[in-house]
């Protein structure tokens, strides 16, 4: 696959990845827009410490940097630079969203 393709294929966000988990239909409902926000925020959170973990010193350095000056950033260049140095990247994404999964199955017993 392409660069081009995969970029276009990380179009899916989160955010749709997690409407689609958990069964979100109406993403227009205001409390539940907010409510995916929120889980995303968590997930996102959770991918950047897991890939930290995976990332070598050198790729940890760079990393930090680009944590520093996140405000000028682009995300896609993070999501980028994670993709490009993680091949497993798919997979830490994944098990993101699976883990808030089973923590609010748990919560909710």
């Amino acid at each position: 696959m392409t660069e081009e393709k995969q970029i276009e294929q990380d179009a899916t966000t989160i955010q749709e990845m997690i409407a689609q988990e958990f069964g979100f239909e109406d993403l227009g409902d205001e409390s539940q827009q907010k409510l995916i926000e929120q889980m995303t925020e968590s997930v996102i959170k959770r991918i950047l410490v897991d890939a930290y973990a995976k990332l070598s010193e050198s790729d940890r350095e760079t990393f930090e940097d680009m944590m520093e000056n996140i405000e000028n950033i682009d995300p896609d260049s993070v999501d980028e630079f994670l993709r490009d140095k993680l091949t497993d990247y798919d997979a830490i994404v994944a098990g993101a969203v699976e883990d808030l999964k089973k923590h609010l199955l748990e919560t909710n017993k």
